[in-house]
């Protein structure tokens, strides 16, 4: 029994070095971690099809739930503004900031469970307040319906804790809004947040770049000029309200942007980002090689390291 139980251990410890060994090749040879390989792949990608037959689709996405799995270290209360489910938890104290967190999903879907881990994580280790607005979407709404609350809800924060302590922050179509925003704040005089992170920002929705469609094993950009289009209903989709990489970029507040090499929106935000420094805006690039879109929300190495990043923002 004593020789069969150290075999045992015996061969699980060759398994785990061979699974070591395996995965430190595969990050020398490919430059990414095995779980950013795995992740990569592990999103659905939508297709025409699909397209198809979401469009149809009138589903009520007007209320959401947290997953019962993400815990937030203090109170997450929820209100509507406008009929908008909004999801508020206060910072940890006065002198802690607010993150205003716009969730990406292409205009059509819900907060995902890797936003709610982000804003989780943020939340505890930067003690950040956190508000998440489930905003309108498609295909019940357009863009029209939901800029005016998002500004409604914006100015209710100024007026509770001052744009000072606000951070403006977005992921995929959540970024693209947050800069949209910014800009309509800037042309109706309301006061700017302290600070933008666009995490791979949709800046615009005709624009994505084809020559690096084949690394992207996540966005369409053939779907997403579609939907994009959809989202701006009888908006011009140049508009900068809906591609704001075509707005002005002057006065807007110091912004970070991250991006993978490996998605199609890489193109996009390296020409918002120099349309930024060209027009005097405090702005910071971050690129990752070979990785993919929203990597700083993935659960990898690369992912981790991004998220920290973004905490230290903002602490700033």
């Amino acid at each position: 029994m004593k020789i069969r139980m150290k075999n045992v251990l015996w061969t699980v410890v060759g398994i785990i070095a061979a699974i070591v060994i395996i995965g430190g090749a595969i990050c020398l040879i490919d430059g990414r971690s095995p779980q950013a390989i795995i992740v990569a792949h592990s999103f659905p990608k939508l297709t025409m099809e699909d397209y198809e037959q979401v469009k149809g689709e009138k589903t009520d996405k007007s209320t959401v739930e947290i997953p019962e799995e993400v815990e937030f270290p203090r109170e997450m209360r929820q209100y509507r503004v406008g009929g908008m489910q909004v999801f508020h938890m206060e910072p940890q104290d006065a002198s802690k900031p607010i993150v205003l967190y716009i969730h990406g999903g292409a205009y059509l879907r819900n907060f995902s469970a890797l936003h709610w881990a982000a804003m989780a994580e943020w939340a505890e280790t930067t003690g950040c307040g956190i508000v998440a607005p489930n905003y309108p979407l498609l295909y019940c709404y357009t863009a029209r319906d939901a800029h005016p609350l998002m500004l409604q809800l914006y100015q209710q924060l100024v007026k509770q804790y001052s744009a000072g302590r606000i951070i403006v922050m977005g992921d995929s179509a959540g970024g693209g809004f947050s800069l949209a925003l910014a800009q309509e704040m800037r042309g109706d005089s309301i006061e700017q947040p302290k600070h933008l992170v666009l995490i791979s920002p949709w800046v615009d929705v005709l624009g994505g770049d084809d020559t690096i469609q084949e690394h992207d094993t996540f966005l369409n950009a053939e779907v997403l000029r579609k939907v994009g289009t959809d989202w701006a209903g009888e908006i011009d989709p140049h508009d900068p309200m809906i591609s704001p990489l075509n707005g002005d970029m002057v006065g807007l507040p110091p912004t970070d942007l991250f991006t993978g090499t490996w998605e199609i929106f890489y193109t996009d935000v390296v020409n918002t980002f120099d349309k930024m420094k060209a027009a005097g805006v405090d702005a910071q690039l971050h690129v990752a090689e070979k990785m993919g879109h929203v990597y700083p929300l993935w659960p990898c190495p690369e992912g981790k390291k991004a998220r920290k990043e973004i905490a230290e923002i903002i602490l700033q």
